[in-house]
């Protein structure tokens, strides 16, 4: 039972908590769009400095949302594997779904307005 499992649930929320900031959830969308791409790409494209750019996707990489490769003297990003990939596309149905109770929800709201 996931109930009584600590472990388990500090990971989901933590792999969770990755993806509920909007520039990280900018970097995978980019991502999805482009398949690979470098902090440069990102960095340009997005319109985001260079640096906010690399720790966003520290926190990614850490929790196993993108991947890393190198390729010459660049790092390529990608999103890591079809699970990521398949739980994006749920979530964005999801919101696409529900997009007005979710945006109405008083607990979110305030949870945001204490951050």
């Amino acid at each position: 039972m996931i109930n009584n499992n600590e472990s388990l649930l500090l990971e989901l929320e933590s792999f969770f908590s990755a993806l509920s900031d909007r520039t990280r959830l900018e970097i995978v969308f980019y991502l999805l769009e482009k398949g690979k791409a470098t902090v440069q790409d990102m960095s340009r494209d997005l319109k985001k400095s260079q640096s906010l750019i690399s720790h966003h996707l520290s926190c990614l990489r850490n929790c196993g949302v993108v991947i890393v490769e190198k390729n010459g003297k660049y790092s390529e990003y990608s999103i890591n594997g079809e699970d990521v990939k398949e739980i994006i596309f749920i979530a964005t149905r999801h919101a696409k779904n529900y997009g007005k109770s979710i945006l109405s929800c008083d607990i979110i709201k305030e949870e945001k307005e204490n951050r």
